[in-house]
């Protein structure tokens, strides 16, 4: 369990980055079923681009908050890539992408990175800089301890159908990116789901087909593999759960009900 003083940064770094979603929020798009459902559709709109978003105003500040606590140092610097991009690598990742979708003989990921390593420590990168990645290709999270690099994405909890094959090349890229800086650091690569919306089954029984070729607790990490990474503590996730529970218990909702009658 994390302890009361972090719970009540996390709860303050929640409510402050739900109100900053909130500034200024307005719903400027037209839909016909304005005609019949005018509050409920914008309310629909409104929670809906919460929802979306919550990768940035929610999981990462908490995630932060947690890692600080816990000795990570937060890297504010984008993961960057190099410029030009190798064509013998970028050749490497397509080739490795194809044999970790392989359901055969399906390669892991660690297997992909001293390729990975191997190949980079023959090509010349005396003519490269680095740049910022395209924009989607980002890390959410980048933190340091104890000289080793951890890099994550935080995603949906429900994919969409095939949503692994993206992935798995994300991280390909993202060690290659940062492999082709730094040849001799330590990282490691993860996409990190924040918790199991399924009441009676676990997360990759309904998903695992949909995040292949990830593999579980190792490309990916689920509910408290994730937050108990950050917090360094155990069973965080029903600590985190427990501060929304008091923010409805306290209506903190009701603070917005302007945005939703406008």
């Amino acid at each position: 369990m994390i302890d009361q003083t972090l719970k009540i940064e996390i709860k303050t770094a929640l409510k402050k980055s739900i109100r900053k979603f909130f500034k200024n929020k307005k719903v400027t798009t037209f839909h016909v079923l304005d005609y019949i459902f005018p509050v409920e559709r914008r309310i629909r709109s409104l929670i809906g681009g919460l929802e979306t978003s919550l990768g940035t105003t929610v999981w990462e500040p908490v995630a932060k908050t947690l890692a600080q606590s816990n000795g990570f140092t937060i890297v504010d610097r984008p993961l960057l890539m190099p410029d030009p991009f190798p064509k013998l690598l970028q050749d490497e990742i397509s080739e490795l992408k194809r044999l970790r979708e392989c359901k055969t003989e399906q390669l892991s990921m660690e297997a992909c990175v001293n390729r990975l390593k191997e190949l980079i420590n023959s090509i010349d990168k005396s003519g490269l800089s680095y740049i910022n990645p395209p924009s989607g290709k980002g890390v959410d999270i980048y933190l340091i301890k104890d000289d080793k690099e951890y890099v994550f994405d935080i995603k949906t909890n429900q994919p969409n159908k095939r949503a692994g094959l993206d992935l798995n090349l994300q991280l390909l890229e993202w060690y290659a990116y940062r492999l082709c800086q730094a040849p001799l650091v330590e990282i490691e690569a993860r996409i990190a789901f924040p918790f199991n919306p399924y009441a009676n089954k676990s997360w990759w029984y309904a998903n695992a087909a949909k995040v292949y070729p990830l593999e579980e607790h190792k490309d990916a990490w689920v509910q408290d593999e994730f937050w108990d990474f950050c917090s360094g503590k155990t069973n965080t996730w029903n600590d985190i759960r427990q501060i929304f529970i008091e923010l409805g218990q306290e209506n903190f909702g009701q603070e917005f009900t302007k945005f939703f009658n406008q």
